[in-house]
């Protein structure tokens, strides 16, 4: 009798993020985002290291805190990081709502929710627990529909910067779009496919397809 062929095993699973590792690319991030504010760099660079995260800093974040003359777009690109820290602090339940995202995130709250920068970070590792996966889930199911109408609306012509896309028809079962700005549904679909472990990618590879 013939063999049957084996399954094909997939080349990835798929799998939430551990609350450690979320907890410590948050505090890489915040680190990335306080060197787009003008902190300096290198003062960064010694905190990461004094408190054994530099691990977690990923290669393209380390060619930004490591660089002698750091590019306008390597700011720009830190700065933007707020959107995909705000998200993950909303993972461990450090901030309780995440918003629609129409407008750059309060930064204020963000900072509330996270330990002060150049201090001991082991008090906001220890304790960090995750929401459930299924409220993660849930959030990036709808980033990513929102990211593909945002993308819908620029290959048909239409504008897409902020408070520019249209209201879908009242027909449509989905919630309507509101005011949608690009730059943070990127960001926060970036973060969210790396939190539930999309593909299998490492953070500086996360492909946000839709």
């Amino acid at each position: 009798m013939p063999q049957m062929p084996e399954e094909s095993q997939p080349e990835y699973v798929e799998q939430i993020r551990t609350a450690g590792e979320v907890a410590r690319r948050c505090l890489a991030l915040h680190g990335v985002l306080a060197a787009g504010h003008d902190v300096p760099r290198e003062q960064i660079v010694t905190w990461l290291q004094g408190e054994g995260l530099w691990d977690d800093v990923s290669p393209m974040e380390s060619a930004f805190l490591a660089a002698e003359s750091p590019t306008p777009q390597q700011r720009i690109n830190a700065t933007w990081r707020a959107e995909a820290l705000f998200s993950l602090l909303w993972s461990l339940d450090l901030i309780s709502i995440l918003p629609s995202p129409t407008q750059r995130c309060d930064l204020q709250l963000l900072q509330r929710a996270l330990p002060p920068l150049f201090e001991p970070v082991t008090e906001f590792i220890s304790p960090a627990r995750l929401r459930r996966g299924a409220e993660i889930h849930n959030a990036r199911e709808e980033i990513y529909h929102i990211h593909w109408r945002v993308r819908d609306a620029r290959l048909r012509g239409q504008p897409t910067r902020p408070g520019q896309l249209p209201r879908m028809p009242a027909k449509d079962c989905e919630p309507p779009v509101e005011i949608f700005d690009a730059g943070v549904v990127q960001e926060r679909h970036h973060s969210l496919n790396w939190l539930i472990g999309y593909r299998g990618q490492n953070w500086d590879d996360i492909s946000t397809d839709t």
